[in-house]
């Protein structure tokens, strides 16, 4: 299985994934990997560009990465921004399963948070990144409300939707 978050950067997609691996193994074995944007990006061997090509190139290598290690009968937890339907719609067609988290919280949250530094008024990620990105359309998930840097509303409804998805008793 694949559980993909996505959404804007600074959603709390790291946060969440990480309560949800932790939430796992408590359940099931350690074979659950994490899979998070920016770590991935301090391993490549090259420089990625932050341009729209760029993010698309590597939101499917993030797709890719994520089906091999789930060959290998891992559930895969991704947290990465790759806002493109191609890649959702890849991805959710060659996975086993698919689970998908779609964070949206309000931008006013967003600016509030801004730890970096990407809402500021006229920054290049909202004048150029921001208009592009294309939100899932049919998340199994979409949750909007950060509390305390997490979706503490929403991790009943979390669980209980993925244990049932992995046939996996509360």
């Amino acid at each position: 299985m694949i559980i993909w978050i996505t959404g804007l950067p600074g959603s709390g997609k790291t946060t969440l994934a990480k309560k949800i691996k932790s939430i796992l193994e408590s359940k099931i074995s350690n074979n659950i990997v994490l899979l998070d944007g920016d770590n991935i990006r301090n391993i490549l061997p090259y420089e990625m560009a932050y341009s729209n090509e760029s993010r698309v190139k590597l939101a499917h290598f993030y797709s890719k990465l994520a089906l091999l290690i789930e060959e290998s009968n891992c559930i895969v937890i991704c947290s990465f921004v790759a806002l493109f339907h191609d890649v959702q719609e890849q991805t959710r067609l060659t996975a086993n399963d698919y689970f998908e988290i779609f964070l949206d919280p309000s931008l006013d949250e967003l600016v509030q948070k801004n730890k970096k530094g990407l809402y500021e008024e006229n920054s290049d990620y909202l004048l150029y990144q921001f208009p592009k990105h294309e939100y899932p359309r049919a998340p199994e998930l979409r949750l909007n409300n950060i509390v305390n840097g997490i979706y503490q509303d929403h991790l009943n409804e979390i669980k209980k939707k993925l244990f049932r998805r992995l046939k996996i008793s509360h």
